[in-house]
């Protein structure tokens, strides 16, 4: 294989590469690679929990039924649960409900709860971060319950983009305080770790005490969820509340709490109390939303907020932490396979190279599953996928390129002298390479140069060549971006039309579009030319939409694809009769009615070209309807037609004051500047009776 080549193909495997690393960022791929992290999980499957410390108290349905109160319960309640918590030897007892308020049973209550907090010496309260407009402030738990004991931690879970919950907020940043997670205070209180042992943010993660957590994500870690929603044990509310001292509704009430309490299921455990209730709004979907019971029955469960905080204290308690390998180690390798792929691609039949990607590609993801669930490391699986397909495609494509060389240079050299469409139509219909027409409906456009010929005076032969050569290169290209044909050249002027040869509805409204982004072109045209001491061009352009001729035109041994008709001529007409008004853009009355919804136009006149009797009406295309207008001209458009009205109807001093008050603002406006001439001779020497209003053209 020769170096231009290896170079074309290295080439086109990095753009391939690049191409696929941004779409990967396109939401739908962006949810795709999230799921993948569940899929992984659902790969691994469910892990026991039998050794994990953690329990969790359940503000659960039963609980609803058999408690005498109604939701949201007395805080006498939670004394008393944790009252028998406490007796029960549990070693920590988080409670994830916030309470920011008074209770309204009553401050009895709330004195009750904060004694048996400070009783206790190992609750952990909740609270959490709320954002205003312009600022965010903690919600701590009410006073009266922090002064019984300080700790208490922030509940804030964050979903990913798809809306899924895998990640956990170890701790807040808010001015100069941290505010911890509410896992990392119950990790405090479990630890015994001291109220000043604070928590430090570094590059990698943070480390608090004994424990160095990366992070998965800055801020946050991948959490290793044991399983679906119930993998820790459950116990409800109204079985640890319920004892000898209180009274549960009617056959509820068995003393359950004390059989809790011999079987020990308590002692030295991380005891989280949380709602499991889907009216209190506390459970979210997670990595096993969507799981497979034992028995093989599938399931659809959302995980209840306490769970989410217990599988994250397991993953640090256990440091169960996910990472990730260094990015642009892992963005060689990718690449590595790639190239290895590509070139071994050259050497085989197609078949085989397409079997070899998808190879490579199952492979490589069943990889991902595996180190996943042996090594905790969490790696992309759709860019890569995507970038070995698009490089696989893109070396496909090329070869296919290589072997058609010979038709390629043929067909390139075609297309310097015939437009491509019109070379690619004819090489999928080659009956088409014979003289004749048809009769289609179709907008053309014509663009000259105003003044080329004092201005070619005025530049040497070569600067006259490179002029011409840039400005005709640009506006080509904004022709062609909007699906015009050139149909010729003629020194500086041009010839495009639209809709052919292969037809489209919206011909006038790219036309008109092409037109406009013509004029803006020639504005940064003329800007650089201006400092290369290259006189200003202003370019007129003419459009015109009807039936016209279309088809190859000529001998039978040279011809053109090309338009003809009056439709043509006219168009041409309207490029000259910008020189009237001093407009750039006029279009005809026909492609006025197929693009008025789409541009800003104005009214110009009702005129008779030369070498036709029949008037058309001519508008100016101002701009796109959601582009700004010009300078003042917002302004100046309802007066300006207001003018023109009076115009038509003989209004002469009213028109004057239109007119002038639009030259007022806009001092150069053209169209108010030929108006205004005309109303003054008008008012001076009245046009006959039967003048309609009808201008004549007397030159092209």
């Amino acid at each position: 294989m020769t170096r231009k080549k290896l170079t074309t193909l290295l080439g086109v495997t990095i753009a391939a590469f690049l191409l696929a690393y941004v779409v990967s960022f396109i939401p739908v791929l962006r949810s795709l690679e999230l799921k993948t992290i569940d899929w992984r999980f659902t790969w691994r499957g469910i892990e026991s929990v039998d050794d994990s410390p953690i329990v969790i108290v359940t503000i659960d349905d039963q609980s609803m039924e058999s408690l005498p109160d109604r939701w949201p319960w007395p805080r006498s309640y939670y004394a008393h649960v944790v009252d028998n918590l406490t007796e029960a030897g549990a070693k920590v007892i988080g409670i994830d409900v916030i309470f920011d308020k008074s209770d309204p049973y009553g401050p009895e209550k709330d004195r009750q709860f904060a004694e048996a907090i400070r009783r206790s010496g190992r609750v952990v309260l909740t609270g959490k971060l709320e954002e205003s407009q312009s600022y965010r402030y903690p919600v701590p738990p009410i006073p009266e319950l922090l002064q019984a004991d300080s700790t208490w931690g922030v509940v804030a879970i964050q979903s990913d983009a798809d809306g899924i919950y895998r990640r956990y907020i170890l701790a807040q940043k808010l001015k100069n305080d941290v505010f911890p997670a509410f896992g990392l205070q119950v990790l405090r209180k479990f630890k015994g770790y001291p109220p000043t042992e604070s928590i430090r943010f570094t590059e990698k993660g943070v480390q608090f005490a004994d424990f160095s957590i990366p992070f998965f994500e800055y801020g946050s870690i991948l959490i290793d969820f044991a399983g679906p929603r119930n993998t820790f044990p459950y116990y409800s509310f109204d079985t640890v509340i319920d004892d000898e001292d209180f009274q549960l509704k009617g056959d509820f009430d068995l003393d359950y709490f004390n059989t809790l309490k011999e079987e020990g299921v308590f002692k030295d455990k991380i005891v989280l109390i949380g709602s499991t209730v889907s009216e209190l709004h506390d459970n979210f979907p997670t990595p096993f939303l969507e799981y497979t019971t034992r028995d093989g029955k599938p399931m659809k469960a959302e995980m209840p907020g306490v769970e989410i905080h217990a599988n994250a204290i397991r993953t640090i308690l256990n440091n169960l932490y996910y990472t990730q390998p260094n990015f642009i180690l892992f963005l060689l390798i990718i690449f590595g396979i790639i190239l290895i792929n590509q070139f071994i691609s050259l050497k085989i039949s197609t078949t085989a190279s397409t079997l070899l990607t998808i190879g490579i590609i199952f492979f490589y993801n069943l990889a991902q599953f595996y180190i996943f669930d042996h090594f905790r490391i969490v790696t992309l699986m759709v860019f890569p996928t995507l970038a070995i397909f698009l490089a696989y495609v893109a070396n496909t494509i090329y070869q296919y390129i290589v072997t058609q060389r010979e038709k390629q240079i043929v067909l390139g050299a075609f297309q310097h002298y015939v437009p491509e469409k019109v070379v690619n139509e004819l090489l999928s219909h080659p009956d088409k390479l014979t003289l004749g027409g048809e009769e289609r409906f179709l907008t053309v456009l014509f663009s000259d140069v105003a003044g080329f010929t004092s201005i070619s005076e005025r530049l040497t032969p070569r600067k006259l060549v490179t002029l011409i050569n840039e400005y005709l290169s640009a506006m080509t290209e904004i022709i062609l971006e909007h699906d015009g044909i050139i149909d010729k050249y003629e020194g500086d002027a041009i010839m495009a039309e639209f809709g052919a040869p292969v037809y489209y509805e919206d011909h006038a409204i790219k036309a008109c579009a092409a037109a406009l982004e013509m004029q803006k072109r020639l504005v940064k045209l003329n800007k650089k030319w201006a400092k290369e001491n290259v006189p200003e061009l202003r370019a007129r352009v003419g459009i015109n939409s009807g039936n016209m001729i279309v088809g190859n035109m000529g001998s039978h041994q040279v011809f053109d694809y090309t338009v003809m008709g009056d439709e043509v001529n006219l168009a041409s007409r309207l490029e000259g009769a910008n020189k009237l008004f001093n407009t750039n853009i006029m279009i005809s009355e026909s492609t006025y009615n197929l693009v008025k919804d789409h541009f800003v136009t104005r009214p110009l006149d009702m005129i008779r070209v030369k070498g036709k009797q029949k008037p058309v009406k001519v508008y100016e295309v101002i701009a796109k309807k959601d582009d700004p207008l010009p300078y003042k001209f917002k302004e100046i458009l309802p007066v300006y037609i207001n003018g023109i009205t009076y115009y038509n109807t003989r209004q002469w001093d009213r028109a004057i004051e239109c007119f002038q008050y639009c030259l007022r603002l806009v001092p150069n406006d053209g169209p108010s500047k030929e108006y205004l001439r005309r109303v003054t001779e008008y008012k001076k020497n009245p046009p006959p009776p039967d003048w309609d209003g009808v201008f004549t053209l007397t030159s092209k």
